[in-house]
């Protein structure tokens, strides 16, 4: 009877976490913003496992995605920069493939600045400077924006290709820059009207509005040596137990119904 409980018990746990899966990184697809002086294509290397990715490039905002759409997908994974500088780290979602090429794209972009800088990026950016302020944000990204653009969260309305509107900043790392050789595990809940980040498990950022469905897809800006590992999805479609689980499941409960009676 003791077996039954047993297996009862541990067959509870895992119908509850069986669709929580390490997601394989071989198969995403790196895609870079088009070159501006100094600035060139990321480089996004997978490690034979398929289990991180790291990005080597101080270049232009570069992405690495997904070949799922992230739409009712709860996805958890760790950041990790070993580079210097102190410029964006992050995440797109809703990304769809050659939107950096787009000029209708819309998705949504959370970045993490380490220090508060003043840049003007040249040719073919050619809109005026920016400050970039050092925290955590998510913005909604519009057409082709320019690396000004990006730098700063804003759109200069004498560049007509696109540009970034920031909706939010986070909660308690708004203003806070990340840090060198630190792990942090971030996970994201998003859906056509909400998006929620989190950062090791506290809730960052929270919010809704109209947002369209597109790959979940890594993000760096103008700086190198970015690892991104352990990521694993659940998709909430959990399977239904085989016949044969019942039967344990039920020897499991019949078990523990047993148990509760001989303590009394």
């Amino acid at each position: 009877m003791l077996v039954g409980l047993t297996v009862g018990l541990l067959l509870i746990g895992m119908i509850g976490v069986v669709n929580a899966a390490p997601v394989d990184l071989s198969s995403w697809t790196a895609e870079s913003y088009p070159s501006v002086t100094g600035f060139g294509a990321g480089n996004w290397v997978v490690n034979s496992e398929g289990t991180e990715v790291y990005q080597s490039v101080n270049g232009q905002p570069t992405l690495f995605y997904s070949d799922f759409n992230s739409f009712g997908t709860l996805t958890s994974g760790v950041i990790n920069v070993s580079g210097g500088d102190d410029d964006f780290i992050g995440f797109a979602l809703g990304f769809q493939p050659n939107d950096t090429t787009n000029a209708t794209a819309s998705y949504l972009l959370v970045d993490w600045k380490r220090g508060t800088q003043t840049y003007d990026f040249g040719s073919p950016s050619n809109t005026p400077g920016s400050t970039a302020s050092a925290g955590l944000a998510v913005s909604r990204v519009t057409g082709i924006p320019t690396a000004d653009e990006f730098w700063g969260h804003t759109d200069f309305t004498s560049d007509t290709s696109g540009g970034l509107e920031e909706i939010a900043r986070a909660t308690n790392l708004g203003s806070t820059g990340w840090a060198a050789g630190t792990d942090y595990e971030f996970t994201f809940d998003f859906g056509p009207a909400n998006l929620d980040v989190y950062v090791d498990n506290i809730l960052e950022l929270s919010i809704t509005g109209s947002f369209t469905d597109g790959r979940l897809a890594f993000y760096n800006f103008s700086q190198a040596g970015v690892t991104y590992s352990a990521f694993d999805l659940d998709d909430g479609n959990y399977p239904v137990p085989e016949p044969a689980t019942f039967v344990l499941l039920g020897s499991g409960l019949v078990g523990l119904a047993f148990y509760r009676r001989k303590r009394k």
